[in-house]
């Protein structure tokens, strides 16, 4: 559908998509996705003037995925990020990130203020949050974890499913795109890494990480436009109207009907929103 670029960043051969000329959009997926999580979005973004940059993170679609689970960690996944928007010479971008997309993509964006014209958070985390017991059980218990994930894909066969994750229906031959990068257990290892990643206490290597993004945003004036979905299990709609009223310069709006992957389910809508919004933040400043 889209061309495929490709660059080696610290030894890692890193797949994005490139289309559109413009201000350019930063669009990062999450668990267990692929930049393919964006192709509804991308041309109607792309048809509005923009230029649209959406990376395959290490471990995910058709980037490398590195066998060992110790290769990934979240300031890795932020590093590569980071080099692959200066390799690309990104300026002035708009940051978009969902799941794991969304700490991965606002970590390269407090670090880096001066290159950050504008926020979009859609279904993510922006500070440590309760873990529900029988996810901590299951997914963040060292080898059974690993196991579970990696030899009996015990993670996407949950994600990628109709139903809870998706509140619209998805064909066949989509889900099979989805399902196409990790055919082995070889290829999961960055699937089990993320869940050992989510800080469930302070002690956690990730919890500073993490919280440095709740405070950074609660003062930084960047236009913010937040989008949670009314069908997500695991990111309420109350944690999206929290981000927008904390930071001083916030919109919110609840995608209707759309589950996790609201990007899948709606997202010709969400696109639309992201060029209203931009359209009116240009109009006032």
């Amino acid at each position: 559908m889209f061309n495929k670029h490709f660059q080696v960043i610290d030894g890692v051969r890193i797949h994005y998509v490139d289309e559109g000329s413009g201000p350019p959009f930063l669009l990062v997926h999450g668990q267990p996705t692929w930049s393919y999580l964006y192709r509804k979005m991308i041309p109607m973004l792309v048809a509005a003037g923009y230029r649209c940059v959406a990376p395959d993170l290490m471990g995910f679609g058709l980037s490398d995925k590195p066998t060992n689970e110790s290769a990934y960690t979240l300031r890795r996944h932020v590093e590569l990020v980071t080099r692959l928007v200066e390799t690309l010479q990104l300026k002035a971008v708009t940051i978009v990130g969902q799941d794991w997309g969304g700490p991965i993509s606002l970590r390269y964006a407090i670090d880096h203020q001066d290159n950050v014209e504008s926020l979009v958070i859609l279904n993510t985390m922006v500070r440590r949050r309760p873990i529900p017991l029988l996810f901590t059980l299951v997914f963040q218990n060292g080898g059974l974890s690993s196991f579970l994930i990696r030899r009996l894909d015990l993670f996407r066969k949950i994600a990628f499913r109709s139903g809870w994750p998706f509140r619209r229906p998805v064909e066949a031959s989509v889900l099979k795109q989805y399902r196409m990068p990790h055919p082995d257990a070889a290829s999961r290892a960055g699937i089990a890494a993320f869940p050992k990643m989510i800080p469930g206490n302070s002690r956690h290597p990730n919890a500073g990480y993490i919280s440095e993004i709740d405070t950074v945003l609660q003062t930084w004036d960047v236009p913010v436009l937040v989008m949670f979905s009314d069908g997500d299990i695991a990111f309420k709609i109350a944690e999206g109207q929290h981000i927008a009223d904390m930071v001083p310069n916030g919109r919110f709006q609840v995608i209707q009907n759309a589950g996790h992957y609201l990007q899948e389910d709606a997202g010709e809508e969400i696109a639309q929103h992201m060029v209203t919004f931009l359209r009116d933040e240009t109009k006032a400043s």
